[in-house]
């Protein structure tokens, strides 16, 4: 049997498209939880402490692992945030307005949460180099 592809077919949906974004975000806060976790747990001897004044005070009342678990929670959940905006712009209207109370269009909303989407996913590397970095140099010690 053989497929004949035709100008008509069908075209990737948003949410195909932003999936791999999507599913890239949630792994990178997932290894940010555990890289935190590692460092904080294993390292803490050698000198490795947190330096977000909101996670040391989460961790002085729910503790690491209970603060590294809220903190993979919030990021996978505003990643998903991210990608459900970016698909189909905000659920409420009143959402879509911007820094002056004007409306934006619906594509300008999603266009704006696809590039913080795009920004997270660099600044989340960032997170996670900068843990693996902190774990690899204070092994060595």
């Amino acid at each position: 049997m053989t497929v004949i592809s035709s100008p008509f077919e069908r075209q990737p949906t948003y949410r195909q498209i932003l999936r791999p974004f999507w599913f890239v975000g949630a792994l990178m806060m997932m290894l940010d939880g555990l890289t935190t976790y590692l460092a904080l747990t294993l390292h803490a001897d050698n000198g490795a402490r947190e330096g977000n004044p909101i996670a040391v005070w989460a961790m002085e009342h729910i503790g690491v692992a209970g603060t590294c678990i809220l903190k993979v929670l919030i990021g996978v959940a505003m990643m998903w945030r991210l990608a459900t905006t970016a698909e189909r712009g905000h659920k409420f209207e009143w959402l879509n307005r911007g820094l002056f109370l004007r409306k934006r269009p619906t594509w300008k909303v999603r266009r704006n949460a696809a590039w913080a989407l795009a920004f997270s996913l660099v600044l989340m590397g960032v997170v996670v180099g900068n843990n693996l970095r902190a774990i690899i140099s204070l092994s060595t010690q």
